[in-house]
């Protein structure tokens, strides 16, 4: 699987469809297909993508065969490797691709020198499997308002 580094509003327009696509299979049975428009307009627009890029935060295509699978965007601070999105289309998952990005992500985490941390929603259950099987550890629970009625239920995991 290769990673390609989305660092032009370009790169970002061919593959957004794709991440939209990424959310609504995986959201939209947790938290509904209200509330997943709402968080692509309010927090995965390309807008704010492209901010949150011009912040740091490294956002990576996922591509097999010339065919985008999913995608991962990290930031480096100094106390942990923050690990903002970790997504595979479905047809993609259980083959072995979330193992690449945690493997790169072991390494990237040695080379800094830092912990890994992220946030999951509390319903995604087998996201949250992935990382306790991958050695992330539950630190606390964080509930966040985010507009309209909406909320973030999320777990905070870390790993060593």
């Amino acid at each position: 699987m290769e990673r390609q580094k989305i660092t032009s509003k370009d790169q970002l327009d061919n593959f957004y469809p794709v991440l939209v696509k990424i959310w609504h299979e995986v959201f939209t049975p947790i938290i509904g297909s209200n509330q997943v428009e709402y968080m692509l307009e309010h927090y995965q627009s390309k807008e704010l993508i492209m901010q949150e890029i011009d912040a740091d935060v490294n956002y990576y295509a996922l591509v097999l065969d010339n065919q985008y699978v999913g995608y991962t965007a990290y930031k480096v601070t100094p106390d942990y490797l923050y690990l903002s999105k970790i997504y595979i289309t479905s047809e993609y998952r259980n083959k072995g691709l979330m193992r690449e990005v945690f493997a790169w992500f072991d390494e990237l985490s040695e080379k800094y020198g830092v912990k890994q941390h992220l946030r999951v929603n509390q319903g995604n259950t087998q996201a949250i499997s992935v990382y306790q099987y991958l050695g992330f550890v539950l630190l606390t629970e964080e509930i966040t308002d985010i507009g309209d009625g909406y909320q973030m239920v999320d777990y905070v995991f870390e790993k060593e």
